[in-house]
């Protein structure tokens, strides 16, 4: 029986070739000219005519030579003709798990209180040292990193100083003058900030650390396609069990719990803040550069944890929620300030009596806060303004308020 070659791209009729065999189909059902048009349908018998015979293929015996490129699986022809180093799925895979991480490795760490050592609190984090060498050396920002404090001005009398940048600030001079002869410092920069995922039942959370620095310029930062920001690490979002627990101790322990989780994180950045450590840049020179937690982006809630302050109070000066109004600057909350009233407050005996009394100083009941011991930090500084809750509501409340009060009930 004669083989047959499929000839769909020529119209039988009149000779018309198409690019595909569906355009021969729809000229044969649509074409009045051609002699096949009955009414639109084009019977399924009259397409074997547009087969022609050919001859049968040459019989193959032993010694009939063979096409060597039809013996080679399909997927190693591709994987050779696009110089692909990988075969299958597990080979990619396999690449990716092998390819070393840019700002270190993800170390894992469980947390858990001495009542409760079954109850286990789970940390992701990396080496915020790491971090910050992989941020330094990165060619693509050689140019652009600052290592040196500057003063700019917008006139010739250099009357008014200009602050848009952290090197321009008055507080990257202040500690560049507490550092070695030649040394770079390098602002610390992190931010947390707890997210809700999804609402439904069971609902999920996340609470990432994130790690970038002031020498980079603010523009870079925010943008997420440069990679100046890096994913430090995530804390534990485990509620703890409240069996055996008032609601002010649930409360408590978070807050220790968030505490010990971010100094463990955060600690090399002590011994490198004091000791330096050797950076090589983006060009290629090598830095005696001193991390310094120098900024803490996060909202009201979480700076008032972060700080040891009582919530409603302010975070960053002495004031209390009564006295917010209140015009007049108040006294800085000096981390020296800080953890007098908490050694003061466990001189009180019992844990109940050591939170009321801090609680009556405005101050958070935490025995040890994350950021003590670290060098030339002054986290009432480091915070930064939350425009959200600070700004944006909580001046449209006042100014609702105080409209409220300037209009009679007729209005």
């Amino acid at each position: 029986m004669p083989n047959y070659v499929d000839n769909d791209l020529y119209c039988p009729a009149c000779g018309k070739q198409f690019r595909t065999s569906g355009g021969t189909q729809s000229h044969l059902k649509q074409s009045r000219h051609c002699a096949w048009y009955r009414k639109g349908k084009n019977p399924e018998g009259r397409r074997q005519t547009m087969r022609t015979p050919s001859p049968d293929p040459p019989p193959i015996d032993e010694n009939t030579p063979l096409d060597p490129v039809a013996e080679i699986p399909v997927e190693e022809q591709v994987c050779e003709k696009l110089g692909l180093s990988y075969k299958n799925i597990r080979g990619l895979h396999q690449i990716f798990d092998d390819t070393p991480e840019r700002a270190g490795e993800w170390m894992t760490k469980s947390l858990s209180f001495p009542d409760r050592p079954g109850e286990k609190h789970f940390i992701w984090y990396r080496d915020p040292l790491a971090a910050i060498r992989s941020l330094l050396r990165n060619p693509a920002h050689a140019k652009d990193i600052v290592y040196v404090p500057t003063k700019v001005f917008s006139d010739a009398q250099r009357d008014n100083r200009v602050y848009n940048e952290m090197w321009t600030g008055k507080w990257w001079t202040a500690v560049q003058s507490k550092l070695p002869k030649g040394a770079a410092l390098a602002p610390v920069i992190i931010a947390t900030d707890k997210t809700q995922l999804t609402q439904f039942s069971g609902g999920k959370s996340a609470y990432p650390v994130y790690l970038t620095l002031g020498n980079i310029p603010k523009a870079l930062r925010r943008k997420p396609s440069q990679s100046a920001c890096v994913l430090l690490g995530y804390l534990s979002v485990d509620k703890i069990l409240r069996s055996g627990l008032s609601k002010q101790g649930v409360k408590t322990r978070n807050q220790k719990l968030f505490h010990a989780s971010m100094r463990l994180i955060l600690q090399p950045l002590i011994d490198a803040g004091n000791k330096g450590m050797e950076v090589v840049g983006g060009n290629g020179n090598v830095r005696l550069v001193f991390p310094i937690l120098a900024s803490y982006v996060a909202d009201y809630p979480e700076q008032c944890l972060v700080g040891c302050a009582k919530y409603g109070t302010c975070p960053k000066c002495q004031r209390s929620a009564a006295n917010l109004q209140d015009p007049i600057t108040g006294s800085p909350q000096t981390p020296d300030w800080t953890l007098s009233v908490i050694q003061e407050g466990e001189k009180t005996g019992t844990e109940n009596k050591f939170h009321d009394y801090c609680m009556d100083h405005e101050v958070a009941g935490i025995h040890r806060p994350f950021w003590q011991g670290f060098p030339l930090t002054n986290l009432s500084l480091s915070l930064t303004p939350d425009v959200l809750h600070q700004l944006y509501q909580g001046v449209f409340k006042h100014l609702v308020g105080w409209c409220q009060s300037l209009m009679t009930e007729d209005e």
